[in-house]
């Protein structure tokens, strides 16, 4: 696949700058598929102090910044995601070129109307929350760390949402397998009667994907019948006229075969990719205090390759292929 000449030039220039910050790695929710291991919990201070000095440092050459904030679930740190992202207004203040988006992947436990507008005037226009079919289907899958239920008030969160005014864009991501499948209609007509005709909640449909978590071999996920089940289920989204999200694997980019896209850790570490997270590959340097980025170039670099040789595979999940690693199929490469 040829890289359009305008994606390679956001992919390597010095004026872009991508992060994906993880305020926390500790999570309030234990869903039975999840890959992550809660191991490192909030972002230490010296580390949050490393972001606002390296953002500082690079403001002034920046034409566009883009922070995506992800965890663990990262509303269990709002204060530091409120902090940083004040401290980008004020940059953006002072170097008014600077053109600036951000999103946030959630479960939403926290996410009230309060919370989501001063985060919305932040710069917070793009939302990811999951749900995996009606009430009784998704509390069984994603559940509280203690067990309990959470489907009612995530539902409530997103459901008060509707009367923000405003632009923004709510991303309903389902994930399909072969024990929800079934119920999945009955899910799509509760968002009809939600969102029909509010083209900024988008149902974001998947194939359920084993991405490494202990419970992966249980997973009842979709086999032969993946492509045809996801194409149903996203048709039967646009007959109750639902808006959808429908990605072109064979156009997508990852941002971790980007040149300026790195992934921020609660202990400073660096990483490229958020699902391998705990791989050695994936481990390529540090952010230091002073907002020094300390970058290992033989680490980096395999991730990048898809941007010479223009490798479909290598763009989407650059993961594939590095020594020692276990590859992840495209359908797994554009999660979470």
């Amino acid at each position: 696949m040829a890289l359009a000449s305008s994606r390679l030039v956001q992919a390597l220039s010095s004026t872009s700058l991508h992060l994906v910050v993880l305020p926390t790695e500790a999570c309030n929710f234990r869903c039975f598929y999840c890959y992550e291991d809660f191991k490192l919990a909030r972002m230490r201070e010296d580390v949050v102090r490393g972001l606002e000095r390296l953002l500082e440092a690079r403001a002034p050459s920046l034409e566009h910044l883009s922070i995506s904030w992800f965890g663990g679930e990262p509303l269990l740190a709002k204060d530091l995601i409120l902090r940083l992202l004040e401290h980008v207004a004020a940059l953006r203040a002072r170097y008014p070129r600077i053109a600036f988006e951000s999103d946030a992947t959630t479960n939403a436990w926290h996410l009230d109307r309060p919370l989501f507008e001063r985060l919305l005037a932040l710069g917070v226009e793009t939302w990811q929350i999951s749900f995996d079919g009606p009430e009784e289907v998704h509390d069984r899958r994603r559940m509280q760390a203690d067990g309990g239920a959470t489907f009612a008030r995530i539902w409530s969160h997103v459901l008060a949402l509707r009367e923000v005014p405003g632009d923004f864009e709510i991303r309903i991501r389902v994930h399909v397998d072969r024990e929800n499948r079934d119920s999945i209609p009955r899910f799509l007509e509760q968002c009809e009667h939600a969102f029909a005709g509010d083209r900024r909640f988008r149902m974001f449909l998947r194939p359920l994907s084993r991405l490494g978590g202990p419970n992966d071999e249980r997973l009842a996920v979709l086999q032969e019948e993946s492509d045809s089940a996801i194409e149903c289920a996203r048709a039967q989204a646009r007959e109750r006229g639902l808006a959808t999200l429908e990605p072109n694997l064979e156009q997508e980019i990852c941002h971790a075969a980007f040149a300026n896209s790195f992934v921020v850790r609660a202990d400073g570490r660096i990483s490229k990719c958020t699902v391998a997270l705990a791989h050695a590959a994936n481990d390529i340097g540090r952010l230091h205090e002073d907002g020094r980025l300390e970058i290992d170039a033989p680490k980096a670099r395999p991730w990048l390759r898809g941007l010479a040789s223009g490798n479909s595979l290598e763009l989407l999940c650059p993961m594939i292929g590095l020594a020692e690693a276990e590859p992840l199929r495209p359908a797994q490469a554009a999660a979470p």
